[in-house]
């Protein structure tokens, strides 16, 4: 039963880490500068797993703030590494 528990708040991070991505594109897209992104995808991570939490019915609201921090923090992580791998792929050149 652990097991599937714990598939299951793997899922949760990736579905808040997804969540938290789309959102921070639609905020890259202002004129806020971009050195405050990862800031702002902690706290959209937090309060979306807060908010997932207790709508699970979640009665330790801490777990969910974890999981949106982890979420936020792998949402800004893998686009670092998406452009990382993508600017290799070009050969080094911008």
């Amino acid at each position: 039963m652990m097991e599937f528990i714990q598939l299951l708040n793997g899922g949760t991070i990736a579905m808040i880490a997804i969540a938290t991505f789309v959102i921070v594109w639609g905020v890259k897209q202002t004129p806020l500068k971009n050195v405050y992104l990862p800031i702002i995808a902690l706290g959209i991570g937090a309060v979306i797993g807060i908010a997932f939490g207790w709508l699970n019915g979640d009665i330790k609201p801490v777990v969910g703030l974890v999981d949106g921090l982890v979420a936020g923090a792998v949402s800004v992580g893998g686009n670092e590494v998406f452009k990382s791998i993508t600017h290799a792929l070009d050969g080094g050149t911008k």
